[in-house]
């Protein structure tokens, strides 16, 4: 595969392709590519849930000015 065409599997995973990567074909570097966007939505997701979570624990009246501050 051109480097063009791994463009967004590099990209997904933030740098330079780990050896062997460029004898992917298309459906499968697709297939990868789609498969680690997934897990990192599935993973962003899942900590969003956990720092709702947590924030259930500080007092009713003072979640607000604590997300602000944790999440300015």
């Amino acid at each position: 595969m051109s480097a063009e065409e791994l463009a967004p599997l590099r990209a997904e995973l933030g740098g330079l392709l780990p050896d062997g990567f460029n004898e992917l074909d298309d459906p499968q570097a697709l297939l990868l590519t789609q498969a680690l966007r997934r897990a990192r939505e599935r993973r962003a997701s899942g900590l969003d849930e956990s720092v709702e979570d947590a924030l259930t624990l500080v007092p009713a009246l003072t979640r607000e000015p604590v997300r602000r501050m944790l999440f300015r």
